[in-house]
């Protein structure tokens, strides 16, 4: 998987509509080094963070599969204490679980802090993911 980092911008949904309708009205012009990517994060607070682009529209949907959205509805409502408490929860193996907090952790979507004792706790950073694809380029 092929990723690279760039800035992105954390806010909430209305922010990110007021945004896009003010940039529509040609009320406001976009900064070619602003944020493409918009993440509403869980406790809605608004900032600029560090997250990952993918090189491919493929390796993203991947990340963002079925299986893994699953996973951090799981975190979410559940609030599992570890790897191994996900992974039971799941009905998947712990090392695949683990790989694929790891990949969710690198995007920023999944904060992975020590727990009891050796055990690392996940937990989802991210609310929201909006994406911006911009088709005239083949990139």
């Amino acid at each position: 998987m092929t990723v690279r980092t760039e800035k992105v911008r954390t806010g909430t949904f209305q922010q990110f509509k007021d945004y896009t309708l003010a940039v529509a009205r040609g009320e406001r012009k976009v900064d070619p080094n602003e944020p493409k990517i918009w993440i509403e994060s869980r406790d809605a607070q608004a900032g600029a963070e560090t997250a990952i682009q993918f090189t491919s529209l493929e390796a993203g949907a991947k990340l963002l599969s079925a299986k893994n959205r699953e996973l951090l509805r799981l975190i979410v409502t559940r609030e599992p204490r570890s790897v191994s408490e996900l992974a039971d929860m799941a009905h998947r193996a712990p090392q695949n679980v683990q790989r694929t907090l790891q990949r969710l952790s690198a995007a920023g979507i999944v904060s992975l802090t020590p727990g009891e004792g050796r055990a690392v706790r996940p937990t989802v950073t991210a609310r929201k993911v909006h994406i911006e694809i911009d088709l005239a380029l083949d990139t």
